[in-house]
């Protein structure tokens, strides 16, 4: 079952890759979709292991509300708040994609090194999901600051929070039920708020390029 789960944090951290090299916010919302489609995944199996073997039905229940939230209702309400901004074809990406890509590429080899280097880690059975978990972090970070438009920072952030909770599901195998609960609700009032701030900014700027706030600075 370790080989599975090796096989899906790949694939999830391939999704960040795809994310990075995409350059329309619609990409990055579907992209957004398919890899907590993934993730969910990956807590619904380990909710099944859980079943079986412990009689825990908590992971599975995380599984339901990650699709609720996070394949279902997040995207939708992204896509809701991208509709009501007017739309202006702007350059999104600081640095070309190509090396966007690479330097990813080192956030992943540096990632490696690090969690290698580290006693208790590099022996375990969730090496590789471990490695790819924290990648996934710190692409999510650096999408973050990558990208000049509001939303695509909001994606960043998630995709954060992405890496942050299947880095603790695979070393964990499955967090207590009100942590994951706790975790969700302030992801989801962080992104209420910043659609709200997203919407502020388009009145005030005529933009969600973040760049128009340079204009503040005294």
């Amino acid at each position: 079952m370790s080989g599975l789960f090796d096989t899906l944090s790949v694939i999830i951290l391939l999704t960040s890759f795809v994310l990075v090299a995409n350059k329309r916010i619609k990409s990055y919302i579907k992209t957004f979709r398919i890899q907590s489609a993934f993730i969910a995944l990956a807590a619904g199996i380990m909710g099944i292991q859980s079943i079986t073997s412990e009689g825990r039905i908590d992971v599975l229940v995380v599984c339901f509300v990650i699709v609720v939230l996070k394949v279902i209702y997040i995207p939708k309400l992204l896509n809701r708040t991208y509709s009501g901004v007017e739309y202006k074809v702007e350059k999104d990406f600081i640095l070309n994609i190509p090396i966007l890509v690479l330097i990813c590429c080192g956030l992943v080899v540096f990632t490696h090194f690090c969690i290698a280097s580290i006693d208790g880690i590099s022996q375990g059975y969730n090496d590789l999901q471990i490695i790819n978990s924290v990648s996934v972090v710190m692409i999510g970070l650096f999408f973050m600051i990558s990208r000049k438009k509001a939303i695509g920072q909001i994606i960043g952030f998630l995709v954060l929070e992405n890496g942050i909770f299947i880095t603790a599901m695979f070393a964990t195998d499955g967090m207590p039920f009100i942590v994951d609960m706790g975790i969700f609700i302030d992801m989801l009032t962080a992104v209420m708020i910043m659609g709200i701030m997203v919407y502020q900014i388009s009145d005030k700027f005529d933009t969600i390029n973040i760049d128009k706030l340079n204009k503040l600075k005294g």
